[in-house]
């Protein structure tokens, strides 16, 4: 038999007859076969101060910015490919809303860049004018956002009250006296000690919990449990007369909220600032992640899909679900191109097209494999688009993995141009998404990128130019970079077939079908797997190298083989694999 072409990603089916294959790593799907995926290079010099959990890039008249984000600052790319500190006075906090990290969200609305990540205010910072990032507004959270239409669109949201002052000197009994104050036990709200010295066992900036006491006077407690338990906190007055602060929140789960008209400055409800939230209740869970869009919104619920759309006053915005029971798994799993939306739900991978068209995309081929290989770092899946090559991928902490837990080490990759899949591995990445880079402007700057024999692109692509987009991540080293060096070291298998209808067969020779262009660094190899009967374990046996005239001679009796080709160094494409069998004896 001749030919074998290497068919499409279907690690979900069975080995024998698949029309694709079980087994295709480290290399991008094409229409037929499959072409090497550049390895990841570091750009910039220096790693971030801490875990990377964002990454977005502007564009403006002046060109193209990178931003980021770590669990105690935000940065802005220089020229010189170095992130620069531009966090506000204090940095940030990382609360844990999200397991282990408070990942942040970015938007570009006019000149400002918008960022969020659940436990801060939300934080802008003006291109061109502002030289430090600092709070939009000062008594609103969230965990999501988008710009959708002339919007700035906000979910899973924190709203706070104006903070109310008491007179430490006043505490009798723990309990606090501020007239009128309005709040019943288990009521979340904040401490502030007003510059002035902290009260006993309470501490700046922490939450706490009210326990009723009267109109005008509460308790506080650690947690709601001992709120509704009636457990206070000791407290004992100064001495003196201090002002100090208590301000109540409320964190609203299923709550989108926008800004004014073309005002992200305005949050205050208003039919003449078009300003709103709309609460999207029911067993759906929490909101998980806003795409935006000039046209529509599309919000992601745990178990529902919502799309919102602008119809003025005095709705402002009509929601409808366009899907029940299928929501997003994991919220940084979202991720759009075009009119396309992708993402994971609870049973495997879609596409929303054009806010209404819901497709599976992941069944039979990759869902199965993915969430029986996803070991851990469950909030850290991340995805990212490359359009470079019509393609979707999605980052995850996979089996194989070793190091720190907020590593990921497997990729997941979908051509949503030809509807294929493939995987990658060895990829030991904090964070991925969509991004750009500065420009490549001499020959001197492309060596951060390897030898120019090992380029995956010739000297005068666009890809090397600034403003183009593409995968980019933070490697284990908190490092930005792109996926521009030389090509991946890939794996791909045929199908399980019979060299012999019915009966043993030796394989003796197989010519893989790889395109190196000539490359002096590529080595080709076939590997032959093996069974007796569909109910034997495999037998990997010993790869062959190609020789001078392309062939791997091989002597692999036995009734079902596959075969595994290896390639290591730089090559273009790989299409299937010809063999020469003949039969052996019936069995």
């Amino acid at each position: 038999m001749a030919d074998i072409q290497f068919g499409q990603l279907q690690a979900d089916l069975p080995a024998y007859q698949n029309s694709g294959s079980i087994k295709i790593n480290n290399v991008i799907p094409l229409a037929v076969g499959y072409k090497s995926f550049p390895r990841f290079v570091a750009l910039s010099g220096a790693g971030l101060s801490t875990t990377p959990v964002g990454l977005f890039t502007s564009f403006s008249a002046n060109g193209s910015t990178n931003y980021a984000g770590d669990t105690t600052k935000l940065y802005q790319m220089d020229s010189s490919l170095v992130f620069q500190d531009k966090s506000k006075a204090g940095g940030y906090t990382n609360s844990t809303t999200e397991g282990s990290r408070d990942f942040w969200a970015f938007t570009q609305f006019g000149a400002n860049i918008i960022a969020t990540n659940g436990a801060d205010y939300i934080q802008k910072f003006e291109e061109g004018v502002d030289s430090l990032f600092s709070d939009l507004v000062s008594d609103l959270k969230s965990k999501y956002l988008a710009v959708v239409r002339d919007f700035v669109v906000t979910g899973f949201t924190t709203e706070y009250d104006t903070a109310k002052t008491f007179d430490s000197n006043t505490i009798s009994s723990n309990e606090i006296t501020i007239a009128g104050h309005g709040w019943s036990t288990g009521d979340t709200i904040v401490y502030d000690r007003n510059s002035n010295t902290a009260l006993t066992n309470l501490t700046d900036g922490s939450t706490y919990y009210v326990i009723y006491v009267g109109t005008n006077t509460f308790k506080v407690a650690t947690t709601s449990a001992n709120a509704t338990a009636g457990t206070a906190i000791t407290l004992t007055a100064t001495g003196g007369s201090e002002t100090h602060k208590f301000q109540k929140h409320t964190v609203n789960n299923q709550r989108c909220k926008w800004s004014g008209l073309n005002n992200s400055s305005t949050w205050t409800p208003s039919q003449t600032t078009q300003s709103g939230y709309q609460d999207i209740v029911g067993s759906h869970g929490n909101v998980q992640a806003i795409v935006g869009g000039e046209s529509y919104g599309v919000i992601f619920m745990e178990r529902a899909i919502y799309r919102m759309d602008y119809v003025g006053t005095p709705l402002i915005f009509q929601f409808d679900k366009i899907a029940d029971n299928i929501g997003a798994f994991a919220p940084k799993s979202v991720v759009s191109f075009g009119s396309d939306i992708f993402f994971l739900a609870q049973d495997g991978f879609y596409k929303l097209s054009g806010g209404q068209q819901l497709t599976p995309i992941g069944v039979g081929r990759v869902n199965d494999f993915f969430l029986q290989d996803l070991t851990s770092n469950f909030e850290g899946i991340c995805s990212a688009v490359d359009p470079n090559n019509s393609m979707v991928v999605w980052s995850y902490r996979g089996s194989g993995a070793t190091g720190t837990g907020t590593v990921n080490n497997k990729l997941l990759c979908y051509n949503y141009a030809v509807d294929r899949w493939s995987t990658g591995s060895d990829q030991d990445l904090h964070f991925l998404n969509t991004a750009s880079q500065e420009a490549f402007t001499t020959l001197e700057s492309l060596d951060v990128l390897g030898t120019l024999d090992g380029l995956p692109y010739s000297l005068d692509s666009y890809f090397y130019d600034e403003g183009i987009i593409g995968l980019g991540a933070f490697d284990s080293d908190k490092k930005f970079g792109k996926f521009l060096g030389a090509s991946l070291d890939a794996t791909v298998d045929t199908t399980e077939f019979e060299g012999a209808k019915n009966r043993n067969s030796t394989l003796l020779t197989a010519r893989p079908i790889v395109d190196a262009n000539g490359s002096d660094n590529t080595t080709i190899s076939v590997t032959p797997i093996t069974r007796s009967s569909q109910a034997d374990a495999i037998t990997e046996g010993t790869a062959v190298t190609t020789k001078s005239n392309g062939d791997c001679p091989m002597r692999s009796t036995s009734r079902y083989h596959r075969l595994r080709v290896d390639v290591t160094g730089n090559f273009k494409t790989m299409s299937g694999v010809d063999v020469e069998a003949k039969p052996t004896g019936k069995r």
